[in-house]
């Protein structure tokens, strides 16, 4: 899923613990099979490459994720959308020629996004794009979604307690840290990441952080993050995260996107349908050396 999995399980017995190693390693891959777009075999692939002209009968696994994805995209009114790359792509292709893109070029490229114009026909199920160029791309729910039966199978085993981690920015933990009541993870800070900007202390919970990655810390003048706003077509600018903890590792995730892409005000009614989730947005100030602060909170 291209980032670094770990796994962490202490005082576990070696022969348990690599039978169950083996097995995390051969569910991601078959999750990765199934959710990623740059697998040419895969049936999301054959979705980016086929549904803007027929309608595609989609594999049940998929057919689940893509009803799930559906759901979020309401539950955060339109805030996680997965149907945003080609946006994503058009940013990235002009602040690499150090240009912005056009207004015209915006809109005409928001013409082939919105979870709006994904048509799905439960009966027969079949996915059509309603225009064609559209393209899906899970990210990081995909890293959430995997997560979770993960960590039931390992419960199911008999594991107490356990760390989970896909490249820091999303982790599960089952359990208690063997020397306290709960995980200690932190933010690390953008700009120094030996240093924690926020300590979250997890039980049976999973966290994922976003932030805006921008395309150029250079001091150019794009200083734009990867992460789109579907209001607007337009990247979130300067430079912050948005960590969000919830029972769920796929809440998490959804949410530590929708979150960032969504005006202060709004956020607080997406999170009450979503409970137990809690989170903290931290923004880096280039006026003062990108000191970090805490610029939203929301705890539960």
């Amino acid at each position: 899923m291209g980032t670094r999995f770990s796994v962490v399980l202490p005082g576990m017995d070696s022969f348990v613990g690599e039978a169950l190693a083996e097995f995390a390693d051969s569910h991601l891959r078959s999750q990765e099979r199934l959710m990623s777009r740059f697998d040419s075999f895969s049936p999301i692939s054959e979705l980016n490459q086929r549904a803007g002209e027929e309608p595609i009968t989609v594999p049940p696994a998929l057919w689940k994720i893509l009803a799930l994805c559906h759901s979020h995209w309401q539950r955060t009114r339109g805030a996680f959308d997965i149907t945003q790359w080609p946006l994503n792509q058009l940013w990235r292709e002009n602040v690499q020629r150090s240009e912005v893109p056009s207004d015209e070029s915006i809109q005409q490229t928001r013409r082939i996004t919105g979870m709006e114009q994904l048509q799905f026909d439960d009966a027969a199920r079949t996915l059509k794009f309603a225009t064609e160029g559209m393209m899906l791309d899970l990210g990081g729910f995909g890293k959430g979604y995997a997560l979770e039966p993960l960590a039931r199978h390992f419960r199911e085993q008999g594991v107490a307690r356990a760390f989970f981690s896909f490249g820091e920015s999303s982790v599960t933990v089952i359990g208690s840290h063997p020397h306290g009541s709960a995980w200690p993870v932190g933010i690390a800070n953008m700009f120094h990441p030996e240093t924690a900007v926020h300590t979250f202390q997890l039980r049976d919970a999973s966290l994922s952080t976003s932030g805006t990655s921008p395309f150029n810390q250079t001091g150019g003048p794009q200083n734009f993050g990867h992460i789109i706003s579907p209001r607007d077509g337009r990247p979130i600018e300067g430079y912050r995260t948005m960590s969000v903890a919830a029972p769920s590792a796929v809440d998490a995730e959804v949410l530590s996107t929708a979150l960032l892409v969504t005006p202060e005000a709004e956020r607080t009614e997406i999170l009450a349908g979503y409970p137990g989730a809690s989170a903290i947005e931290i923004v880096y100030h280039p006026h003062n050396q990108f000191t970090p602060s805490i610029q939203w909170r929301y705890e539960t």
